[in-house]
């Protein structure tokens, strides 16, 4: 099909054939062509809102739960919403992280009465921190960590993990390192990043230690050695990667702090 406009990309994929457990027979590179070509901001916002609502509610039981050629008319909305979700990246324009903040699902007792599949939620956050983005990306996350729902702390976990690695995995010996996450801590609001950077120190803490109880059980092969020696390592860089991190926010002077949050 010749698309002329992003909704006939939509229709496409709200459309195509499913099999299985109402997985879509995909054109996946023509849909993700489609997206490159016609998607903007905006519209890709609101097929997002609207697709994510018709989901939504068939999941609480509300409306569309009808069949539609042999599949629910809500999950036929949630493939399609899980491909605009997966596309985002492809406009290169990190401004659009605070308006997807929103899908993220709580946990616990706030938890929605419904669950979101590991394959949505996995590639949710991998488009947040897409390398499309480029290192920009850390500025609007920290920005706008404060809008997750406060029970999906899971997800800010993982984008303060993602920051972290992003920034110091690049540092090479020979040349003066950049450090996007210590620049971006101005924007975010600090009680909320001090606490993740907590909970990030304290699991490298216990991660360690592990590591050492395991190099202290005296391995019984040279390469079981060099693995727990190597645990041990990477678990000490983590660490004091995530302690410099926590060091720089603190120092931050009062007239800047939580700037962007402001």
């Amino acid at each position: 099909m010749k698309y002329t406009c992003l909704q006939d990309v939509l229709d496409e994929i709200y459309s195509a054939e499913y099999v299985g457990n109402y997985l879509p027979v995909s054109n996946e590179p023509q849909w993700y062509e489609g997206f490159k070509t016609f998607g903007t901001k905006e519209n890709m916002l609101s097929a997002l809102a609207y697709y994510f609502d018709i989901w939504d509610q068939g999941e609480r039981g509300i409306n569309f739960r009808q069949e539609e050629n042999g599949c629910m008319i809500f999950e036929r909305a949630a493939w399609t919403f899980f491909y605009i979700f997966d596309s985002i990246s492809l406009l290169k324009d990190p401004s659009i992280i605070p308006e997807l903040m929103q899908y993220f699902p709580p946990e616990g007792d706030v938890r929605w009465p419904w669950t979101m599949e590991d394959l949505w939620t996995e590639m949710m956050l991998g488009v947040v921190t897409s390398s499309n983005f480029g290192p920009t990306y850390m500025d609007w996350i920290m920005r706008s960590l404060h809008l997750l729902h406060p029970g999906a702390r899971w997800a800010a976990s993982y984008f303060m993990f993602s920051m972290i690695y992003d920034t110091f995995y690049r540092i090479k010996p020979d040349q003066f390192p950049e450090l996007p996450i210590v620049d971006a801590l101005p924007l975010g609001k600090q009680d909320l990043v001090l606490s993740l950077l907590e909970d990030e120190i304290s699991g490298w803490q216990e991660a360690l230690e592990r590591a050492k109880a395991k190099l202290c059980k005296t391995p019984s092969s040279e390469k079981e050695m060099k693995q727990a020696k190597n645990a041990v390592d990477s678990a000490k860089e983590s660490l004091a990667c995530a302690e410099y991190v926590r060091g720089q926010l603190l120092l931050l002077p009062q007239e800047v702090i939580s700037i962007g949050y402001r």
